[in-house]
């Protein structure tokens, strides 16, 4: 018995050694591939997800919970063979997600914004928002600017989101809202007044109306005695209380609101588009397709250039600028749809990029000026503008094409998380993902009776608010909660 002592021993650390060695190669990530015959370095998956609370099969097998790890409020999923793998997220009530990713060793693929949609969402109706026919919101939380159109009559509502009620400021007969888009009503920067483009037998006059007093004042009355009375592009002054700037004839103008016995001033020619950037004026010059700055503070002053680069500007075609800030400026050449970025990655590294030759509709920069959405009638893309090094990782100068469809896009804008895409067609919204790893996953958000109107991402008061047709009697102002305390849509 004596001489199997030995023996034994040696068998015991012989298993000792080996279930030790296994456990710490299991626990660095190694897994055993009795195919091969060898240890294989394992990779992961990171999972960040709306509602935070989901179900996750990977290649239809359910992950228990407590087989997931929990870091920076994401999920994260180890000892995954390297390969493809099938990955599904859902909860109860809400669509699911799903992806095929490649996983390689010692590797993490991410996925930080997993937005699963609520199914059967049913909508809060606005009271006292019958014939409504576009919102416009202030830079006071919660308060909107309603237009509404029942018969001849065409009228402006004030709408207080948190206590629910309206109050007319504006009524007018034989009236109506231009059907340029580009014409919408503005707030001015106090809150205190709004600028209301209305058209009556095809002549558009901009009304200035108090909110507080509902005095009306006629800003076309206000300019006719210095120009030739065909004002174009009124906006506030960013830095001025009670002043307007507008454009006539290539001339840029500013006038004094609260008075009529001051003139409009002169403040430059030869002005094909202008726009702001904080107190800033960033204007197009006619004569050379260079973009120059001016301080709103600071008139008259000597303009700044900005560009070095020149546009090749087309006769007769107006023009829009869109700016993030000084460098990063889109032009969009309104006839035509055409469109360039002039983005400046380095101090004194400007290069201008011919975006999309045609047809684009709209533009919107992400709130942290790295992408640029775009849009025609039937796409949508998006250009990054600095580099992105979140998974997926994107280089600047990438374009990405988001969506196409045989039918028209409407009501297109960013997610608040600007890796989403909102956007309705026909009578439904819709919500995609930027992340185009395997599919991208599209999702119904919700559907009307009839065409949505307008659709209007408010994330200020947690609201997505639609116009649209719930009955079947007529339009009127609806809303859904953009999350929950279980999350909706996540952003």
């Amino acid at each position: 018995m004596n001489r199997f002592r030995p023996l034994l021993f040696w068998i015991f650390v012989f298993m000792f050694f080996s279930t030790t060695s296994s456990v710490l190669f299991y626990t660095f990530g190694y897994r055993f591939n009795f195919d091969r015959g060898i240890f294989i370095y394992t990779g992961s998956i990171s999972i960040k997800a709306v509602p935070e609370k989901v179900d996750i099969t990977v290649d239809d097998e359910f992950i228990p919970e407590k087989k997931l790890g929990i870091l920076n409020r994401s999920i994260h999923i180890g000892g995954l063979m390297p390969g493809e793998h099938f990955i599904r997220v859902s909860a109860p009530g809400y669509t699911s997600w799903t992806k095929k990713v490649t996983v390689q060793s010692g590797l993490s693929v991410e996925f930080w914004n997993v937005l699963l949609t609520k199914e059967n969402i049913v909508p809060e109706r606005i009271p006292s928002t019958a014939y409504v026919t576009k919102i416009f919101q202030s830079r006071e939380k919660g308060i909107f600017a309603l237009t509404k159109k029942q018969g001849d009559i065409f009228s402006v509502d004030i709408f207080d989101t948190d206590t629910n009620t309206s109050e007319q400021v504006l009524s007018l007969a034989h009236t109506t809202l231009p059907l340029d888009i580009s014409l919408n009503i503005e707030w001015s920067p106090d809150n205190t007044h709004i600028l209301v483009p209305t058209e009556k037998d095809g002549i558009v006059t901009y009304l200035i109306v108090n909110i507080k007093t509902k005095q009306v004042v006629s800003l076309n009355d206000l300019t006719e005695g210095e120009t030739i009375h065909t004002l174009h592009n009124p906006r506030w002054d960013p830095a001025n209380r009670d002043y307007i700037l507008y454009t006539e004839e290539l001339s840029l103008y500013r006038v004094n609101i609260a008075t009529t016995e001051t003139l409009p001033l002169l403040i430059q020619k030869g002005i094909r588009a202008y726009n702001f950037s904080g107190q800033n004026i960033y204007y197009l010059n006619n004569e050379n397709g260079i973009i120059y700055r001016i301080s709103s503070n600071l008139i008259p002053t000597e303009p700044l250039q900005i560009t070095t680069l020149s546009l090749d500007l087309l006769d007769q075609s107006p023009y829009t600028l869109i700016l993030y800030d000084e460098t990063r400026i889109a032009v969009q050449e309104n006839a035509t749809g055409k469109l360039w970025l002039y983005n400046t990655i380095r101090p004194g590294e400007t290069f201008l990029k011919e975006i999309a030759k045609k047809d684009i509709r709209g533009v919107q920069f992400s709130d942290d000026g790295k992408k640029l959405l775009f849009f025609s009638e039937n796409e949508i893309a998006v250009y990054f503008v600095r580099n992105w090094e979140v998974q997926p990782i994107r280089e600047y100068n990438t374009i990405l094409q988001i969506a196409r469809f045989s039918n028209p896009i409407r009501n297109i804008v960013w997610g608040a998380d600007y890796e989403h895409v909102l956007f309705s067609l026909g009578n439904t919204a819709k919500m995609i993902e930027l992340d185009n790893r395997d599919q991208r996953n599209i999702a119904d958000i919700i559907t009307f009776p009839t065409l949505i109107r307008q659709m209007l991402s408010y994330t200020e008061d947690n609201f997505l608010y639609f116009v649209s047709d719930i009955d079947g009697n007529t339009e009127t102002l609806s809303r859904i909660p953009i999350t929950e305390k279980t999350g909706i849509l996540g952003f």
